[in-house]
């Protein structure tokens, strides 16, 4: 049975939320407005880039932009945490045998500095109905960097390379089973990011990231 692909999502001003806590911006995905901003490669160019190759050939990604570098401001605050938020168009499940519904979902992430991302899936646009896939491989935490210290920048994080230079990577398959009486799918990403506490004349503060989802079909 083919893979296709369904859907990218990359960070953009126009489908990302950002609140003080992962709650706050998921609700914020319900009638709110997108309200981050583009900062750039705000590192005085030091970034990595997430950027796609010349030549993508992908039948329906490749016209998808390249992601931005997002943030609730454009100034930073030392040892500041935000969450960002943003979620897949509704899906139409397209049951493969068994009633299940395959998916895989990839993602490549950038943040300065800590990262924890999620994923979950529902079965309305709403997010009141979760569905849980078998074997339960969503909603686990996905670290990078020390989400709970400020001060690592100076302490575990304080060497070549660090957590900021980093591009992280995940992939997973997603088996949505007994699912038959459903119309479609959403899923929910949500990225707790913390900006560490610098003794250095720069202290930047970004997020970036793409998002791949792929569906299994009966022909």
């Amino acid at each position: 049975m083919p893979i296709v692909p369904v859907q990218r999502i990359v960070s953009r001003t126009n489908n990302v939320t950002t609140a003080p806590t992962v709650a706050e911006a998921v609700a914020l995905l319900s009638g709110g407005a997108a309200n981050v901003v583009d900062v750039g490669n705000a590192a005085a160019g030091l970034y990595p880039q997430l950027a796609k190759f010349a030549g993508d050939n992908n039948p329906v990604f490749a016209s998808s932009p390249d992601p931005q570098v997002l943030w609730s401001q454009p100034t930073f605050v030392p040892g500041e945490r935000r969450a960002f938020a943003t979620v897949s168009l509704p899906i139409p499940v397209l049951l493969a045998l068994g009633l299940t519904a395959n998916f895989i979902i990839s993602m490549a992430v950038f943040s300065d500095n800590a990262v924890e991302a999620r994923i979950q899936s529902f079965s309305n646009a709403l997010l009141s109905l979760p569905i849980i896939p078998t074997p339960n491989v969503l909603n686990a935490p996905l670290t990078a960097g020390n989400i709970a210290n400020p001060d690592a920048s100076m302490t575990v994080d304080n060497a070549f390379p660090y957590n900021w230079q980093n591009i992280r990577f995940y992939t997973i398959p997603v088996n949505l089973s007994g699912i038959a009486l459903l119309s479609s799918v959403s899923f929910l990403f949500t990225f707790d990011v913390l900006n560490y506490v610098s003794n250095g004349a720069l202290n930047t503060a970004g997020l970036s990231f793409i998002i791949d989802i792929y569906q299994e079909t009966l022909v």
